[in-house]
């Protein structure tokens, strides 16, 4: 196969199941760039909400297309807040997501495919006052 036969491979189709028992449907597209492939996997029909992943690889579609499944069930596995907007809790100590637009200027922090605005991590950091807390931002493609 040449180099370019990865083209017709390319969107998948895919489900994953959740923690929860949910079936969540992906859209796998992949580009390549002058140093690679980036396969990126995103929720169907969550526009600025929704999961999202991202890998990299210098050599092969198909090695990045395997790193983000990894990262598909590994997101997947973990729930990291319960509740509704203005209401949510943190089920343990540490919550993971990606920093995504609001469409309108605006920021979101989507966690476990949930859009919570700046007022809700208030929210959920004013619970835990007294607290230390470490933020960490993190290559999607690492």
């Amino acid at each position: 196969m040449s180099r370019a036969g990865w083209t017709s491979d390319f969107p998948i189709h895919e489900v994953v199941e959740d923690c929860a028992g949910r079936m969540r449907a992906f859209v796998i597209n992949c580009h390549e760039g002058g140093l690679g492939f980036t396969v990126r996997a995103e929720e169907e029909g969550r526009e600025h909400e929704g999961y999202e992943f991202a890998a990299f690889s210098e050599t092969s579609p198909y090695s990045a297309l395997y790193r983000v499944r990894q990262k598909m069930r590994r997101g997947l596995a973990v729930r990291h807040i319960r509740g509704a907007p203005s209401a949510y809790e943190m089920l343990h100590d540490c919550v993971s997501g990606r920093i995504a637009s609001d469409g309108s200027g605006g920021v979101l922090l989507v966690v476990d495919g949930l859009p919570l605005r700046i007022k809700d991590l208030a929210s959920i950091l004013g619970s835990h006052e007294g607290w230390g807390f470490k933020l960490q931002i993190v290559d999607a493609l690492e």
